[in-house]
Order: structure tokens, then sequence, then C-alpha cells
């Protein structure tokens, strides 16, 4: 079978590398090297030659199982990395720390007496442990079902100055969002995440970048086309119930038995020409924040004093409707951990100086509320519907935070619908 995959980054690698095994298949990719890495920065100077990933590809087991599996089959070495967090407010002053104690792979969160010693810092701990007793009691009893974070801390009383310091900052920075869109996450999405054993494992990172992890998956793809320029799929059936799929892009037409887009679900409906009203109203269900990454060198994004910087820190401010987290890269990578600091600012607040700035990335990311289950389920309904050609997957394309899991996770899926749709045992292309 000939399959396109429209996509490069790590959804539209891993959908690729699976189907390869046994198909013929291409890879479109509208930059000029696969999107996984297209944004990643590359240092000069006495550093010059080292890569930085932008944004950072961190993961810790415990949530990331599919990723995790995958990565030991690709071969790619990981390592742990010191992921402690500093949140400060306005005037650059620290309200609140947690540091890491770490032996081997696993992780141990803890606060220093001298970090409590204000009365908020105290508060936001006892909220803490409060709202991870109650989330895991109701997430056991499955209570947390239709009901969205804020709903839910609302409900149990869980102190504002954890639900304002410290949950929806950290949702926002994990799922980079807005504050209000933190608010509206999933009970259920959260109090899985925080019972995946975040406070057990290390957060861990690929040794070689997301570049290594890149270039195996790379190595098992048929053929790949980068810089593509893809400009729309359509289907085209046969009188005998056969069919193809005529990709249209900048070198011309061509037909393939089977089309996954690996995109955003918006830029995959915009490219598809003849979608279906099912596929329109299913696509269209799923929206995306615009968010913008700047890798520089400017220290006036981190806290105040230099004792209290983290390897990752978060400015909260109330006038602002998203945290800004700054990541201090040579903390969690270990080949600048003599180098002259660099820094990584996620949905930034505030401008770093110009003449410190190394580079600037812009995305879109997935949003997640209570409404994304039943977006789910009818993806799902398409994926099942008999003959179909054309296939989605991607970070929004299955449950849960969309980060590198989800997206994998949807990956191996697609891939496994594939498969079957062409009578081909899709056990032979899941990770082991």
């Amino acid at each position: 079978m000939r399959i396109a995959v429209i996509g490069g980054g790590i959804a539209g690698l891993t959908a690729a590398w699976q189907l390869s095994r046994q198909h013929q298949v291409t890879l479109f990719e509208r930059h000029a090297v696969p999107g996984f890495v297209a944004s990643s920065v590359t240092l000069d100077g006495d550093l010059a030659g080292l890569r930085v990933d932008v944004p950072l590809r961190v993961f810790y087991p415990g949530y990331y199982p599919t990723l995790t599996r995958l990565y030991a089959e690709l071969g790619v070495a990981t390592e742990p990395v010191d992921y402690a967090t500093s949140f400060s407010g306005a005037d650059g002053g620290l309200y609140f720390r947690w540091r890491n104690a770490r032996w081997g792979g696993w992780s141990v969160p803890y606060v220093w007496p001298q970090d409590l010693a204000h009365p908020r810092a105290r508060r936001i701990a006892a909220g803490a442990l409060r709202f991870q007793r109650r989330a895991r009691a109701a997430l056991a009893a499955g209570a947390l079902n239709g009901a969205s974070i804020g709903e839910f801390v609302a409900d149990e009383r869980i102190a504002p100055e954890f639900v304002d310091g410290l949950l929806l900052p950290a949702i926002a920075t994990i799922g980079t969002c807005h504050t209000e869109d933190a608010r509206a996450y999933p009970a259920p999405v959260v109090a899985t995440y925080a019972a995946a054993g975040l406070a057990r494992h290390s957060v861990r990172r690929a040794c070689d970048g997301a570049d290594a992890v890149a270039a195996r998956l790379l190595a098992g793809i048929h053929q790949v086309h980068c810089q593509a320029g893809v400009q729309a799929v359509r289907r085209s059936p046969h009188g005998d119930g056969s069919g193809s799929v005529q990709v249209q892009h900048a070198r011309g037409d061509e037909a393939f038995d089977h089309v996954v887009f690996a995109t955003q679900a918006n830029q995959a409906l915009a490219l598809l020409a003849d979608a279906t009203p099912d596929e329109t109203a299913t696509l269209s269900a799923f929206r995306y924040r615009a968010l913008e990454v700047v890798m520089h060198r400017d220290p006036s994004l981190m806290p105040t004093r230099r004792a209290d910087w983290s390897p990752v820190n978060a400015r909260v401010c109330a006038e602002h409707p998203q945290p800004e987290s700054t990541i201090w890269i040579n903390r969690v990578q270990p080949a600048l951990r003599d180098a002259d600091p660099i820094f990584q600012t996620v949905m930034p607040q505030r401008a770093p100086r110009e003449d410190r700035v190394i580079g600037r990335a812009r995305f879109e990311r997935p949003l997640v509320d209570t409404g994304n289950t039943a977006a789910l389920a009818a993806l799902q309904r398409l994926h099942g519907q008999p003959g179909r050609r054309v296939w989605w997957c991607g970070s929004y394309a299955e449950a849960g935070v969309p980060l590198l899991e989800s997206a994998v996770r949807s990956a191996v899926g697609v891939a496994g619908c594939v498969t079957r749709a062409v009578g081909v045992d899709p056990s032979l292309h899941r990770p082991t």
C-alpha cells in the first residue's frame, strides 16, 4: 500500500515509522526539516554546533508510557533532569518553591522549611496536600466525570492561594495555555496527571535531544519530502468500490491508498478539500491557543534573587492572562552546565532584551475542556467507518494533556487503524 503522512512532528514521524514496516510511506513536511526539530536552536560561539530543543522535550515515565516504550525500541538513551520549580510574582519575588531529591530514576519533591516562612507559602502547601487527597479519592470513586478542575476545587473549598498561586499556573504551564483555559480543564485529566507518578519518577530527556529521536524515526521511513507545500487532499472513488486519495503538493499531484493527517485538526480541515459534514464538525470542535517560545540570555526574566533561580521559573501576575515560564537550560542540559546562562521562556509576559535573543518560535497548542470527550468520541467514530482512507493523529487526538505522550499514542492508534483496514495484524506495528 502507498500511504502518505502529512506532518513531521512526533505524531507524524511515529505513524510513518510504524507504517513503513509493511507499506511504502511518504512523509510530507512543510518545513525544511521535520517539524519535531524545526524550531530547535543551534548555538554559536564557544558552544558552536550544540543544539537546544525548542520547545524543551522532557517527559516522565509515569504519564508517558507509550513514549517511553518508543524511545526504548528506538534505542534512544535518556537521562534524568532536575525540574524543580519556583513561583514568583510581578515584582520578581519568590512566593513558593519546590525542589527535587533524586536517586537514579526516582524523584521526591520537597519544600525547605525556610521556603515556608511566609503564611502564603504555608497555605499553598496545605492546599496542595488537601487537593492531592481529595482529587485522588474522587478519581478513584469516579466522582470527577463532567466536572472542570475549577468546579472541583470550588466545590471542595480548596485554598485559593493554592489554586491561583500553584495549581492553575502549573496546569497552564504544562498545557501551555491561559489561566482561564487551565480552569476549564477536565478534573479527571488533572487528577490523572497528578496521580501518575510525578512525585516519584524523575523528569527525563533524550540525552542527544529531539534530533536523535527524529533521526532514528526518519531512518525507517521510505520517503521524506521536506518543504513539500501540501496544498490540498481529496478522495477519488472508483466505480469498483476501491479508491485513492490525491495529495496536491508543490511538486505535483500523487495518488495514495491512504492519507494520515499528523497536523493540527484545524490545519487538516483546511487541507481536506472534500471534507464531509461529520468530518468538518469533528475537526472544528478542537480549539487552539497561540503561544511564543523565546530562547535568550536575559536574566531579567528570572526571579530577582539569583539564589531563587530554579530549573523552571513561573511568573504569575493577575494582570496577564497566562503565567510566564522560564527554563534555565543550563540546569536541564548537562553539556551547558558550565556555560553562561541560557534561558527558554514560554508564553512571555515581558520581552527580553533584543540583543540577548537567540531565537523565537511560535506554535498553536490544543485546548482541553469538558467538551473534548465528545469531540474525541466523534473522531473515533470517523476512524471506525468502513472504507475509510483518511485518518488523523496528533496530541489533540487522545484524551489527557496534549503532550508528546498523547501524540505518540494517537499515532500508534492510527497506525493500528490503517493496518486493520488493509488486513495486516496491527500488533506488528506497536512499540514493545
